[in-house]
């Protein structure tokens, strides 16, 4: 497991040991928490952009359409 160190100013660390309290949780798992809660919002805002991106492209709409198409043959 790696370590990491990190420079806290007072209010970070105030809030930091509260939100540990209320969790009932180490700081290093808050933080872990809050690294996967980065991460996972970083992503989901990648996928949005990307999703802008081909809805906004006619070729991929096509291609979307025709997957539809497929997908309800494949139902019926």
């Amino acid at each position: 497991m790696t370590t990491v160190t990190v420079r806290l100013d007072d209010k970070t660390r105030r809030e930091l040991e509260q939100v540990a309290e209320e969790m009932g949780e180490s700081i290093s798992e808050v933080v872990r928490k809050a690294i996967h809660l980065a991460w996972f919002t970083t992503m989901q805002e990648r996928m949005r952009k990307e999703s802008a991106e081909i809805a906004s492209d006619p070729a991929e709409r096509e291609e979307a359409e025709r997957i539809r198409e497929w997908a309800r043959y494949l139902a019926s």
